[in-house]
């Protein structure tokens, strides 16, 4: 038997269960499910126990009536039990990785502030069990006053969930199976198209960071 084995059940899946038992339950994934249909996506944020560090009348006038309009239909087509699913979590118990700010979208154009939705986890110290936030991101020192304090407030280049929009948008959804058999190759051509480049080289980190 394998030595990553014990009774053929791979050591990864426990943890899984357990996610999946606890962390994203039906009763939340039914619930953000309704309030989503019907259009009410702040109510299935706050059933996926996501809370908002943004209001889209500041963002209007902050940013202007185009950007709040696509951050509108950005957050309309969020699922967010979908979303809690698939963020970083870390071993043994399968708990959000703490202090991430991982990017959504991206709204900013040529030449203006790097706008971006973001969700952040919890730092470690604070006291919020497994709730998440989500906020926009516009540069250092460009977000609206008021916001939270994030110990990491930049969004993080090793987990990209504006590349992998089927991880938390609903209506692409269906793309999982296509992109869960993508080779490296098509990945990299992904990466590659985000920075506005057609060719160059790039670094894959297998296993975890020492």
């Amino acid at each position: 038997m394998a030595h990553h084995l014990a009774d053929g059940i791979p050591p990864h899946l426990p943890m899984w269960q357990r996610v999946r038992r606890y962390a994203v339950p039906p009763s939340m994934i039914e619930s953000a499910g309704r309030r989503r249909a019907v259009g009410d996506w702040a109510g299935a944020c706050a059933a996926a126990r996501v809370d908002l560090d943004l209001d889209l009348r500041a963002v209007r006038h902050r940013h202007g009536t185009d950007l709040a309009d696509r951050l509108r239909a950005d957050l309309r087509r969020l699922a967010p039990d979908l979303l809690r699913w698939h963020l970083p979590r870390i071993a043994p118990d399968g708990r959000l990785r703490p202090g991430l700010t991982v990017p959504l979208a991206h709204y900013g154009e040529p030449g203006g502030p790097p706008v971006q939705l973001v969700v952040r986890t919890m730092p470690v110290r604070a006291d919020a069990g497994q709730r998440l936030s989500l906020a926009l991101w516009a540069g250092p020192g460009g977000s609206p006053p008021g916001g939270h304090p994030h110990p990491h407030p930049h969004p993080d280049r090793r987990f990209r969930l504006d590349l992998h929009r089927h991880l938390w948008d609903a209506e692409r959804s269906g793309d999982l199976a296509a992109r869960a058999h993508a080779d490296r190759t098509a990945e990299a051509e992904l990466l590659l198209r985000a920075a506005g480049r057609t060719r160059g080289a790039f670094t894959v980190r297998l296993g975890a960071r020492r």
